[in-house]
């Protein structure tokens, strides 16, 4: 249900002030299931004015305003484009209850009606993996996701909206049931990947510095959220490289093994480098690592392991690249 922004606004000032009415607070409801930046501004305006209002008292609403704007960026700094939509509704709702230039707000008040935040928003499902541990997720339209090791994904419950977006933290495979009227979009830092019906990996393991989506089959449209001209669309057998911070899309092809091993209980690496094996198998054993000594140069690994302890695949390693190393419980010692 689209709602005209300016009834949004006005919504959203009397559910601050507690005199929503019950079609109002429903009318907000289906608001704030439609995304989560919904939900996150009416999580931020709650928090900052309870805050800011522990007992009752004459509120300057002119102050009031400016200081939830002004906590909202320091709580929210990355989140460029988000808070742009908090500046709009922090100056609309400034202009709404600045008309009346006072009001007498308490959020200690016996009245009836008064609904928590919790039971106004929609619910979100959050599963998370711990290092080691890999699991199969059925979502709610009937698509599949795997979800590996070391990695997070969280969504509305029931897919309310008018599309299936789910938040991607690590990596995942998606294998996606196709719904032409209800888009299927995975969200990773900045970066959106939208299919219809399709199968495909997303991995942002690195805290969202760069994110590689690889398409197995169907097709999907991967975007830059921050830059609205900025999307490419992939074909089978292709992946591409984003790098967010500089707005970079490379595109290669893959072998679908090295990319989705994971999946199937293989670890794989390809002319890897020592950090990048040393937090792969961080991410696949639950352990620490740490490595001591000078690295050569040229040292690369191209090998796969399948259902192999950590201590046979570093004994296998240490033949051919010349270390010692040291288990002791979950931590790890490599030397050169």
């Amino acid at each position: 249900m689209n709602v005209p922004e300016d009834q949004i606004d006005q919504i959203l000032t009397k559910w601050l002030t507690n005199t929503a009415n019950d079609d109002e607070l429903e009318v907000l409801r289906n608001w704030a299931s439609q995304s989560e930046e919904n939900l996150e501004l009416m999580e931020t305006f709650q928090k900052v004015w309870k805050e800011k209002t522990a007992e009752p008292i004459l509120v300057n609403v002119d102050e009031r305003i400016h200081e939830i704007w002004e906590r909202g960026m320091l709580e929210k700094p990355k989140k460029s484009q988000r808070w742009k939509l908090l500046a709009k509704y922090a100056a609309a709702i400034f202009i709404v209850i600045s008309s009346s230039f006072w009001v007498y707000h308490s959020f200690q008040s016996d009245k009836t009606g008064q609904e928590d935040l919790l039971a106004l928003a929609p619910s979100f499902v959050v599963r998370e993996n711990k290092p080691g541990l890999k699991t199969k997720i059925s979502l709610p339209d009937g698509s599949i996701a795997y979800l590996n090791s070391s990695s997070s994904l969280r969504y509305l419950s029931g897919f309310t909206g008018d599309e299936r977006r789910v938040y991607l933290e690590g990596e995942a495979y998606f294998e996606v049931a196709k719904d032409v009227s209800k888009p299927f979009v995975v969200e990773s830092a900045t970066i959106e990947t939208l299919a219809l019906g399709t199968a495909f990996n997303v991995n942002a393991f690195n805290d969202g510095t760069e994110i590689r989506v690889s398409l197995v089959e169907g097709e999907v449209r991967v975007s830059h959220m921050e830059n609205n001209g900025k999307s490419v669309t992939l074909n089978p057998g292709k992946e591409i490289l984003v790098i967010p911070e500089s707005d970079t899309f490379l595109e290669s092809s893959f072998e679908v093994d090295e990319v989705i091993g994971w999946k199937a209980g293989n670890l794989v690496f390809r002319h890897a480098p020592i950090e990048e094996v040393s937090k792969k198998l961080e991410r696949w054993y639950g352990v620490e690592i740490k490595i001591v000594g000078e690295v050569p140069s040229n040292w690369k690994v191209t090998t796969v392991y399948k259902n192999q302890t950590l201590e046979n695949v570093l004994t296998d390693l240490q033949y051919s690249k010349k270390f010692a190393y040291e288990i002791n419980d979950s931590n790890v010692t490599i030397k050169f």
